[in-house]
């Protein structure tokens, strides 16, 4: 019998869940527009362009 675990939020996960998920292996590269968004507040009606 198996019992349910919690997900946890940092990301950990038990080692029988970590086997069937697949693993993406794609470099990721932040662009500068990407570092804009993330960086400014969009409730700020201030340079919200």
């Amino acid at each position: 019998m198996t019992e349910q675990k919690p997900v946890h939020y940092d990301g950990s996960s038990q080692l029988g869940q970590a086997i069937n998920e697949s693993v993406v292996t794609e470099p990721f590269q932040m662009t500068d527009e990407m570092r804009i968004n993330i960086g400014r507040n969009p409730y700020s009606m201030e340079n919200n362009n």
